[in-house]
């Protein structure tokens, strides 16, 4: 039935309790959100002096956003472990737009690990993100990314500390690795991290008093409750040189356990990557952050960007009319991109139910044994997720 209600599905016992436990929990919310308004005020006053103007009406540049959606499960229908990933590059200038897409399927052998399918899979959406942004660093003034620029390291490092890190594996991450310098390099690039959870704020206010309640929020949720629309916050003005990342392993450090030189360990743990898979970490020792808050009612958009870029120079670009989303606070063109990339969840199996009827057709169309067909398809490949 159509608009139906999941919790009454449940017998009435168990509604019940689902709602006793939702009143608990609003409860133990509203608590903590009281709390972070009182500890909020003095951190108010200390960032204010931190936040910049967004400059408005910059001249136009043609601006360009690349993306990529990828199967969220693995089928194995086939006796192979198929994926499929899509990504695509959107232009945007003005009320000008052009769009460009690829689309490519990843399969693997059963036999072999699914943590390294996994693995294998993203790192080979990030590859072809990668050549997306190479190719469009010819046609825009400016190539937005989605996500850190080295955030596959992190995924490249589990895999070889999980003995998942062979040949193939470590030949695509110094593609993925050499495309990023590429891009960082042309000081056209940046990144822009959706998904947040950076607390370098948090980390910043432990080194000064390791109990303080606030270094377990994000920054997004704090900037979100401080910071005015037409702003940025720059981080370099905050923590100066040393990485965001190094400041927001500062409030990690706070949860698992404060060592006794925690800037040391949280630059350690911060660039332990570049050392295990023995990378040079220049260019993300040239990286920056800023926080910016272009409307009011969406939180704030993090963007990662090289200095070759320079911030002046970056501030002018995002500064141009209708670059954020009024409705999310994210680049336009980004949005854009990512709506038209994005693969639902069913996509898989019916791609996969496409090659295999296209099999069926061409073995009988060739007067194949359909029995071996069936066999195939019954025993060999049993019609089980991943």
């Amino acid at each position: 039935m159509a608009g139906e209600i999941e919790w009454l599905k449940l017998p009435p016992d168990l509604q019940h309790r689902f709602f006793e436990l939702a009143e608990e929990e609003s409860k133990r919310l509203s608590r903590t959100i009281e709390e972070l308004e009182k500890h909020l005020e003095g951190l108010r006053q200390m960032l204010e002096e931190h936040f910049e103007p967004l400059p408005e009406g910059s001249p136009l540049v043609r601006v360009a956003a690349v993306d990529s959606s990828r199967s969220p499960r693995l089928s194995e229908r086939l006796g192979v472990r198929y994926g499929v990933f899509a990504a695509g590059v959107t232009y945007l200038r003005g009320g000008e737009r052009e769009e460009s897409f690829r689309a490519g399927v990843f399969k693997r052998r059963q036999a072999l690990s699914p943590d390294k399918s996994r693995f294998f899979f993203d790192l080979l959406t990030a590859y072809v993100e990668r050549k997306l942004a190479l190719e469009a660093l010819q046609q825009a003034e400016l190539v937005i990314v989605d996500g850190s620029f080295f955030g596959f390291l992190y995924q490249a490092m589990q895999m070889q500390r999980g003995g998942l890190y062979g040949e193939a594996e470590q030949k695509l991450m110094h593609e993925v690795y050499s495309d990023t310098l590429e891009l960082l390099k042309s000081g056209k690039a940046i990144g822009v991290i959706k998904r947040s959870h950076t607390r370098a704020i948090g980390g910043y206010l432990a080194l000064k008093n390791v109990e303080n309640p606030l270094t377990y929020i994000i920054d997004k949720l704090i900037l979100s409750l401080v910071m005015p629309p037409k702003t940025v916050f720059d981080y370099h003005r905050l923590i100066g040189d040393v990485p965001v990342p190094v400041y927001s392993y500062l409030a990690r450090l706070r949860e698992i356990g404060w060592p006794e030189n925690p800037l040391e360990e949280a630059r350690f743990r911060v660039y332990r990557p570049f050392e295990d898979l023995k990378l040079e970490p220049a260019e993300f020792n040239g990286l920056r952050r800023l926080q910016v808050r272009a409307h009011h009612g969406a939180p704030p958009c993090e963007i990662e960007y090289p200095t070759r870029v320079g911030k002046k120079r970056l501030l002018q670009l995002i500064g141009q009319p209708n670059f954020f989303n009024e409705a999310t606070n994210l680049p336009i063109a980004l949005d854009l991109v990512d709506s038209m990339v994005n693969l639902p969840a069913k996509f898989t199996d019916e791609f996969v139910a496409e090659v295999e009827g296209r099999v069926l057709e061409l073995i009988d169309k060739n007067k194949g044994n359909m029995d071996a067909v069936k066999v195939f398809f019954t025993l060999l490949s049993p019609q089980k997720q991943f």
